[in-house]
Order: C-alpha cells, then structure tokens, then sequence
C-alpha cells in the first residue's frame, strides 16, 4: 500500500518538509489547493509543488485536490502538463470539484449549488483529459465551451495519470470511466453545504467505503483505488477531542495513537485500496505515523 503526505499549511518550508518526508518513506507528497481558512493559511499549491520537485529526486506529488472553481480546466491542464515535465514525470494531476463555501464566496467566487459543482466538475475531467490525450481541446457543454487548438507540450514521459475526487453516484459514473485514478471522498455527503460537519463523521459506516468502490468498479474494473483520510495523532487536546468525539465509529478509527490509525489504514486494503491520502489536523502526526506506516 502507499500513502500519501499531505500538506495543509503554509507555516512549513516547502524545501525542508518534502526533503523530511521523503527521507521518511512517504510515497507520495500532496498539496491542498485552498486560499485560506479561518484557522490557517495555505500555500499556493501550484508554486509549492514546483518548489517539492525541485527539492526531491524520486518521490511523487500531486495535487490534493485542485479545486475546480478557483481556476479554468484549462489552466489546470496547462499547469499539470509543466508539472510533469518539471517534475521529469513524477506528478500526478489531482482535479476536485471544490467544496468550501466560505472560501470561495470570500474570495468573490460564485458558489453553485451541489448539483451544479457536480456538473462542472464532470465536464472539467472530460476537457483536462481530451487536452492530455490530443493536446487540444473543442467542447461544448452546459458549464464550459472551450476551443484549444494547442497546449503543452506533451512533456517526454508522457501527460501525467489524471486522478479524480469522487463521492456520489452522479460524479463517478460520469469520471471514473476516464480516470487514471480515482480517490474515494468518504467524507463527501458531510462537505456537500460547504463545510466539514465533524460530529456528522460517526454517521459514516465502513460499509459506505464497499458502497463506494462498488459503484466504481461498475464502471471502471480496474481503475486503481486510493481513499481521503482525515485523521490525527497523537494525545494533543484537539486530537483526543476528535477522538473522544466520534468513539468507536468508523472514522473514529483514525484518531489517536500511531499504532490504531496505522492498523485502520492498513485494514482500508481489504476494501480494493491501494493508496491512503494522510490530510492529519498536525503536522507531527507525519513523523509518528511514519514509523509504523514504512516499518
């Protein structure tokens, strides 16, 4: 199984992060695409993982997730295109629909409704992968009308796997079937009205994840499986709060000591996955949990 370390805060040093967590063994390094939050600032995500690349020789990155309401499907594939060509094809192009009101909104972005970010978002995939694929792009839909005659290049190991966030029924069967990836958004009913409702996470049985990767498989066999953890370690206050808060829930698995939350993400391949996106609420969860993860 890999995992995935991903960084969620702007306080660290892109440099001396990515180098630590590749001496660690993390397979893959992420960057959230967020602008900000009340409780934290983000780096920018594009700039952050140039500076990883630059910083590590054989590690992966991707984009955790790109948020496809900041920014045109067409900058996100010009942006991944030189990613993988400066990264000499370690990169992975992670694309999201987005899913935090209040920061889209304060940052005078429109927020549409559920429906309509699923719908945007499953045309954004299917324009990202046409100009992987051709180098171009025509397309006509309800949300985007685009004509790209050329973009790229086309970097020598190739355009990068396009890997796809996806929760509910509507956005898998109309992305996993192109997909090189796709990561199972467990937490995506709790996100739908713009935040993250944490006493809503004891309500998500294991059994949602089966549910899952079964409407997947139904339309991609053999799409490889990764899933979105959040998850803390550790005997912090904020921690064993979380921890306390959702008992002996599913999801209350991944709160606590190094040992229960590697034993849960380890048990997650049972399910079909293969990778284990880590998004911990602190930063020393990476280190703990690195020395049961790569023992």
């Amino acid at each position: 199984m890999e995992f995935i370390a991903n960084l969620m805060t702007a306080e660290e040093d892109p440099v001396v992060w990515a180098q630590i967590r590749e001496a660690e063994g993390w397979n893959v390094l992420g960057c959230a695409d967020h602008f900000f939050s009340p409780n934290k600032s983000y780096p920018h995500v594009w700039v952050t993982l140039a500076t990883m690349a630059a910083a590590t020789k054989n590690v992966k990155l991707t984009t955790s997730f790109a948020n496809n309401l900041f920014r045109s499907p067409v900058e996100f594939a010009q942006a991944s295109l030189q990613m993988q060509s400066v990264s000499h094809g370690r990169f992975e192009a992670g694309l999201g629909a987005g899913w935090e009101k209040a920061e889209a909104e304060g940052s005078s972005i429109r927020y549409p409704s559920p429906s309509e970010r699923a719908g945007m978002y499953i045309e954004a995939a299917h324009i990202v992968r046409e100009l992987f694929d051709t180098g171009g792009c025509t397309f006509s839909g309800k949300h985007y009308n685009m004509n790209v005659p050329k973009i790229g290049p086309t970097p020598a190991a190739g355009p990068p796997p396009l890997v796809a966030s996806l929760g509910g029924p509507r956005t898998i069967k109309g992305i996993a079937p192109i997909a090189d990836r796709v990561e199972i958004k467990l937490i995506s009913g709790i996100t739908r009205n713009g935040t993250v409702d944490l006493p809503a996470m004891t309500t998500v049985p294991e059994s949602h994840l089966y549910d899952l990767v079964q409407q997947v498989r139904a339309v991609n066999p053999t799409v490889p499986l990764s899933v979105f953890i959040l998850c803390s370690v550790g005997d912090d206050p904020r921690t064993k709060a979380v921890e306390n808060m959702l008992g002996d829930s599913f999801l209350g698995g991944f709160y606590g000591s190094a040992a229960k939350v590697s034993e849960s993400m380890f048990r997650l391949a049972e399910a079909g996955i293969d990778r284990v996106e880590v998004s911990p609420f602190t930063e020393s969860s990476f280190a703990t949990l690195a020395t049961k993860l790569f023992a």
